[in-house]
């Protein structure tokens, strides 16, 4: 099979979409499948990764949020997708090189399916910080796009079942695949060298992986360590990543006098992440946005989580059997669900065998064979609408000549 796949984020950038587009990318290709990525980069280029062939088009910073870069080449993307004559085309994101595949899919009467990784009007924030009626007005406009967009797939995938609620799309099929793990990453290798990296000792360790961005509400994690603190006083926080909210949460940090347990690694390499996971013991994520919150299935593979009760997060954590939920924002329980799993040795035990259980529902052999099920759903789908379209012009012609 050819594959041609778009993403308007890709590595070096990191992020959910970026690691689960190249975890697909090296399964599909190891499996004899040819994929093309089509994406945007400070520099054009054509290279190797993973197995696939990457192909970026000329980039431009998006200033309010610097670790996006966004391409207005809509042209060449779309010819040379043509000339790769994929078999199906698949959207990571909606964006600039999601209208790019969609006019490729278009063009050449593909069937188009599309991932809804995270609902693009959490990202107004960004562009109208100091004006609420000005977000109200561009959330209005991300979501008539977001489902215009997403109306003009012929599949949707979301990496868990409740991310379909934020779409206001009618008959299309929405079909749950997760973005998958890869299990071999994962293990106690490398704790105590990101210990001893990082001046965490033997502390107990919560950590909060990911992008370091508004919408997570990390905050919410950092302002839960006083609380912590009263109980299990050696406690330390290790905050992994880096993003536009860092410099608010270091603020905040300095404001609660907590600079003595909180930890900013900082950006941690791909091949280092794992090791992150393995120096902590619990995860905490109080983030309200998650349409599969990969970070959390990444934790599953040997940790504990507790986690905000809210979007995509209780698809995956099951209070009481390998983690445990919160409401959103709520510090308070959030810090009694850190110090239960910090102090209750059987309890943490039993979270973690929970937890690696749904890990290993969500590998990647596992994913990328339902991801390979859509993709032939989507090309039968397509193949039966193309000989009606055929058909029809037909049966006008015959309805015509009856009536006359």
């Amino acid at each position: 099979m050819r594959i041609a796949v778009f993403t308007d984020t890709f590595y070096p950038q990191v992020n959910g979409v970026v690691n689960a587009v190249r975890n697909y990318d090296r399964m599909l290709t190891g499996l004899g499948h040819k994929v093309t990525v089509f994406t945007a980069g400070k520099k054009p280029e054509v290279a190797s990764l993973d197995g696939a062939e990457v192909r970026r088009y000329r980039a431009f910073t998006f200033l309010p949020y610097p670790e996006f870069e966004y391409s207005v080449d809509v042209i060449h993307p779309v010819t040379q997708a043509v000339r790769f004559k994929p078999n199906v085309v698949h959207a990571h994101t909606p964006f600039l090189m999601g209208y790019c595949a969609w006019m490729t899919a278009r063009r050449l009467r593909l069937p188009l399916v599309g991932t809804f990784h995270t609902p693009i009007d959490e990202y107004v924030m960004y562009i109208a910080r100091r004006s609420r009626v000005s977000q109200r007005m561009l959330r209005s406009v991300a979501k008539y796009y977001q489902d215009w967009f997403y109306k003009r797939c012929d599949v949707i995938i979301v990496p868990a079942p409740s991310a379909a609620k934020y779409l206001k799309v009618k008959d299309k099929p929405i079909v749950p695949v997760s973005n998958g793990l890869d299990l071999s990453r994962y293990g106690p290798a490398g704790r105590e060298e990101i210990r001893e990296r990082f001046g965490l000792g033997d502390a107990p360790v919560i950590m909060h992986g990911g992008r370091l961005s508004f919408e997570k509400r990390i905050r919410g994690v950092i302002d839960a360590m006083p609380s912590v603190l009263a109980k299990v006083p050696e406690a330390k926080l290790m905050i992994v990543g880096k993003g536009p909210a860092m410099k608010s949460l270091e603020g905040r940090v300095a404001e609660l006098g907590l600079g003595h347990c909180v930890v900013f690694t900082g950006y941690v390499s791909d091949a280092d992440f794992p090791k992150a996971f393995a120096a902590a013991d619990v995860l905490a994520i109080n983030s309200p946005v998650e349409t599969q919150s990969l970070i959390v299935l990444e934790a599953m593979a040997g940790l504990p989580v507790v986690g905000a009760d809210a979007g995509a997060i209780p698809d995956a954590v099951v209070d009481g059997e390998n983690g445990l939920l919160f409401r959103p924002d709520d510090s308070a329980t959030l810090a009694a669900g850190l110090v239960k799993v910090l102090t209750d040795d059987a309890l943490r035990a039993k979270l973690k065998d929970g937890a690696l259980k749904t890990a290993g529902e969500h590998s990647l052999e596992r994913t990328t064979q339902k991801l390979l099920q859509v993709y032939e759903m989507a090309i039968a789908a397509r193949a039966k609408k193309g000989r009606f379209e055929t058909a029809f012009p037909r049966v006008r012609t015959m309805l015509r000549r009856r009536r006359a």
